[in-house]
């Protein structure tokens, strides 16, 4: 390795000092040690030739004339660039009030003329010693600030990919204190359940190609979200073509709103999509829906390899019984007794009896409705 890098690295040292002699002696004192340096005999110099290039120390006698070596020290640490410079005092002036004005302004140690070479190179090492430490754990810091940072972005890409796996309702149980997933069901609670569901999607299905079937679900299922999360709605699960979706019911709360959502799906969202399907080339679809209320179980099921998020409950089931009997009713939505009764205007729809129907795996027969003349415009 050349020398002069070998110097270099040892570290940069300015003395301040306006006696020639004592330049030349410290000088050659700690080049002879390794060390780089830059000699400048008065204050107003060494401010400028600090901040042109900020040493790793300063040597700095106090007694010089314009500026003394105290308003040299405070000058520096006004300075950004040498504020955190360390300065050894170097100073005939050997009282203790001058030794604490020295350490008051901002020095780190303290050297009496004359001074004693092993002294001054004992008190050189420890400070370049110190500096060099303290560089070391601010890269440290720097590294792992850095590496929290890339693992708190991990975090908080994991946390959004996990919210768009695990329902909302789920996920604030999940939050509750005592909650284990082991346990399976987190609460039961009144949710309106809706199920929606592509009529002839097998047959659509056999005519093109996996990819091009997943590329059609995932922009279905986008175009649908908004029209259930308008009205106070989730998605809950994706089954094939299929959505469900989960409108919570406080006590008292009516049901309005997941009617609203199953209208304006059919008569806003399908008309928009269809279009757009049309202009693009493509066949147009339908959507059967069916809305049940009652109480569900969201919780998880699975093994302890495998879980899932799950919403159970007779409620759930029929909500997909309903949806399926809009094709044998010729209906576009269908909603049950359960969510008829809970309807705070149910005369701002238009319904009509489908009398009591049997629901396939109940043993008692349900009342059912068809929301029904739903082709016009509607908003909210």
């Amino acid at each position: 390795m050349p020398e002069e890098e070998t110097i270099q690295t040892k570290g940069n040292i300015l003395i301040v000092d306006d006696t020639p002699a004592n330049l030349r002696l410290l000088a050659n004192l700690l080049n002879d040690q390794g060390y780089k340096t830059r000699p400048v005999p008065n204050g107003p110099l060494a401010i400028k030739a600090a901040d042109l290039d900020p040493p790793d120390l300063i040597l700095l006698d106090i007694n010089m004339p314009d500026m003394n070596g105290y308003e040299v020290c405070a000058k520096l640490k006004e300075n950004e660039r040498t504020a955190h410079t360390p300065i050894i005092f170097i100073s005939a002036l050997d009282e203790v009030n001058d030794k604490v004005k020295a350490f008051q302004v901002g020095g780190v140690d303290y050297v009496s003329k004359p001074f004693q070479v092993e002294e001054v190179l004992a008190r050189v090492g420890n400070q370049l010693a110190l500096l060099d430490l303290k560089r070391e754990l601010l890269r440290a810091n720097t590294e792992l600030e850095r590496r929290v940072e890339e693992r708190t972005q991990e975090i908080i890409q994991q946390h959004d990919l996990f919210r768009k796996f695990v329902p909302p309702t789920l996920t604030q149980a999940m939050h509750k204190e005592g909650f284990n997933v082991a346990d399976g069901i987190s609460q039961e609670e009144i949710y309106s359940v809706l199920s929606c569901d592509i009529r002839d999607f097998t047959t659509f299905s056999e005519s093109v190609s996996c990819t091009e079937c997943f590329r059609f679900l995932n922009s279905f299922f986008t175009v649908m979200g908004p029209g259930i999360r308008e009205f106070g709605g989730f998605e809950y699960q994706y089954i094939g073509d299929a959505i469900m979706a989960l409108f919570k019911l406080e006590e008292g709360q009516p049901t309005d709103n997941v009617v609203h959502s199953a209208i304006a799906i059919q008569n806003r969202i399908m008309v928009e999509y269809n279009a757009g399907r049309e202009r693009a080339g493509y066949p147009t679809i339908r959507v059967g829906l069916g809305i049940n209320t009652g109480p569900v179980a969201i919780g998880v099921a699975g093994t302890s390899d495998r879980l899932d998020a799950c919403a159970f409950g007779s409620t759930v089931n029929i909500a997909a019984r309903c949806e399926s009997l809009t094709k044998d009713f010729g209906a576009k939505i269908i909603i049950t007794e359960f969510t008829y009764q809970k309807l705070e205007n149910p005369d701002a729809f238009h319904i009509r009896s489908l009398g009591e129907q049997e629901i396939r795996g109940m043993e008692q027969k349900v009342h059912l409705y068809e929301v029904f003349e739903v082709e016009g415009s509607y908003e909210k």
